[in-house]
């Protein structure tokens, strides 16, 4: 007998069969608003270029992620459990979490690292497995984790990158370094503003593709990924080491000689590379405080002031330019007071001495030879010599907002007064890297180069003769053997320089407070570099405030340091 009911199970399971085509044929080519697209779109968030030196990263940027919350998805009876452990791997109070969950939309919870968004990711599936999340449009998360946020800029919607600025040394080199305005985008002061194209970040990256019911993307042959376009890397010719050691330096010299500020830097003299430019006064970017903004002056191109007897030898070599000048004539220094005509008050020296040579002028730091030296020059001569060495114009560093320094106009050149006193650093002002750049040229056989702190090439200019900038180099090495520099001498080094210190005018009145400074040299075994050392406003009492007793033994401790770190050749020539 046979069995008639086969045919008929046949028959409901094609009939089946036709209604679940059908219902996918269906949706495939009609899908409700409210549909969710199970292709989907996500972006990666470009980052801002690192600051590195050959050997450590100064500053990095670390992809930070936004989480969003999404209250319509998170099942009623489960949302104890949901604050319960979200706040336990986020940190985030309880009470914050539940209010955001009231609000019924999209919203923003927080802004966490990338290791809590990988926390977050595995909590996602711990949740997703006791059913906290609904399924919604056939997903289910109650959770999103961007790494782009949508902000307003000048009235646009756009996604903008999150990442966190980071300076894992703190403040060593600031306030050169500068710091990452997060509300401006922009690098801020220093070397993060000034660079600020090369290091900011490009467009977002692009992910798409697929996504599987967890709302991740699936990563086959229809995905589609675009990677963002970070921001340059730029790299220092700073040397670290020598740059902290240098700092801590400055830090004791400071608090020693009672000054508000104390400066320095260490230029290779060829390249013009600044290997070292330190500040007493510094910040920590990861963490600013209003105590700090003083902090953020960059002194070194911003602070003015009268050069003093640092002036001289580029008067001098001016003098030697013009042949208005032999090094071994023999001047009246009239016993360290002179009052000529033109002069109200006189002229004095700090040691008194009756005749000396004209290189000993320099070498003795005496303001009557010079002055009377200067008398030689043309008015022309004179300024635009000044001008030659750069001494109205900015340096060129880069650094951002250099103030430029200023001369006396050219006319009051043709007045003795102006003549003499702007030959020993006074009636005059220029900023520290211009009087660098400038003594530069008497270690590099009278070439001017621009400094620079990035790796990356310089101009360089023929301004003086080569016999020039060797004779002025013979000179400054007296005032180290036998002048007002001998604390500087160091056996096995080559040093040389000048010393200077200016009365500080407050006001128009000079007061008892001074400026001092040595530019200089040190060269050893082929190896050549410029250092210059400046305090600002000492207020130590006499005779602490010389330069002979502050700069200098500051600058030799400099040099110190730089043999120790074998800057002057040798096995391992420091670490940058």
């Amino acid at each position: 007998m046979k069995n008639n009911k086969i045919p008929i199970v046949y028959i409901v399971f094609f009939l089946a069969f036709l209604t679940i085509f059908g219902a996918f044929l269906f949706l495939s080519v009609y899908k409700p608003k409210e549909y969710f697209n199970p292709y989907i779109k996500k972006l990666e968030s470009a980052l801002r270029g690192d600051i590195v030196t050959k050997n450590f990263t100064l500053v990095k940027s670390d992809r930070i992620y936004a989480v969003y919350l999404d209250p319509d998805y998170i099942a009623h009876t489960k949302r104890n459990l949901f604050i319960d452990l979200f706040s336990i791997y986020t940190g985030i109070n309880r009470k914050t979490i539940a209010q955001k969950l009231h609000t019924h939309q999209r919203t923003l919870l927080a802004i966490v690292d990338k290791k809590t968004k990988q926390q977050l990711i595995y909590l996602r599936r711990i949740l997703d497995k006791y059913r906290v999340f609904l399924s919604v449009n056939g997903i289910r998360r109650g959770y999103d984790i961007e790494s782009v946020i949508l902000k307003n800029i000048n009235g646009n919607l756009v996604f903008s990158p999150l990442f966190r600025r980071f300076y894992p040394y703190k403040d060593i080199f600031e306030p050169y370094l500068g710091s990452y305005s997060k509300e401006k985008e922009r690098g801020n002061n220093g070397i993060e503003e000034y660079y600020d194209n090369i290091l900011r970040p490009g467009r977002n990256g692009v992910i798409k593709g697929f996504r599987d019911v967890g709302g991740h993307i699936i990563y086959d042959k229809n995905a589609y990924v675009k990677y963002p376009q970070n921001g340059k890397t730029l790299k220092l010719n700073i040397n670290l080491v020598l740059q902290k050691r240098i700092e801590k330096l400055l830090d004791k010299a400071k608090s020693k000689f009672q000054a508000d500020e104390v400066i320095a830097a260490v230029m290779d003299s060829k390249s013009g590379k600044i290997l070292a430019l330190a500040s007493s006064n510094r910040f920590d970017p990861n963490h600013i405080t209003q105590k700090d903004i003083p902090n953020m002056k960059i002194s070194a191109v911003r602070e003015l002031f009268e050069p003093g007897s640092v002036m001289k030898p580029i008067t001098f070599a001016i003098l030697l330019e013009n042949n208005k000048v032999n090094p071994y004539e023999v001047l009246n220094a009239y016993n360290g007071k002179w009052k000529p005509e033109w002069r109200k008050t006189p002229i004095r020296d700090d040691e008194a001495r009756q005749w000396i040579s004209a290189e000993d002028g320099i070498v003795y730091s005496s303001n009557i030879v010079l002055s009377q030296l200067a008398l030689r020059l043309s008015a022309k001569e004179q300024f635009y010599g000044y001008r030659k060495f750069g001494l109205d114009k900015i340096s060129g560093i880069d650094l951002p907002y250099e103030l430029k320094g200023r001369l006396q106009p050219l006319k009051l050149y043709n007045y003795p007064v102006y003549k003499s006193t702007s030959a020993y650093g006074y009636g005059i002002v220029v900023n520290f890297v211009e009087l660098l750049k400038a003594y530069n040229v008497f270690n590099n056989n009278g070439i001017m180069v621009t400094p620079k702190i990035a790796d990356i090439k310089t101009d360089s200019k023929q301004i003086i003769k080569p016999v020039t900038a060797n004779e002025m180099l013979r000179i400054l090495r007296k005032v180290v053997l036998k002048g007002t520099a001998k604390g500087a001498f160091i056996d096995d080094i080559f040093t040389a320089g000048k010393t200077g210190t200016a009365h500080v005018s407050i006001k128009g009145s000079y007061q008892k407070i001074y400026n001092s400074s040595f530019f200089g040299f040190a060269n050893a075994n082929g190896k050549k570099f410029t250092i210059g050392v400046t305090f600002f406003h000492i207020k130590a009492p006499f005779p602490n405030y010389f330069a002979s007793q502050s700069a200098v033994p500051l600058f030799k401790n400099i040099v110190i340091i730089m043999k120790d770190e074998k800057m002057f050749g040798g096995k391992d020539e420091g670490n940058n």
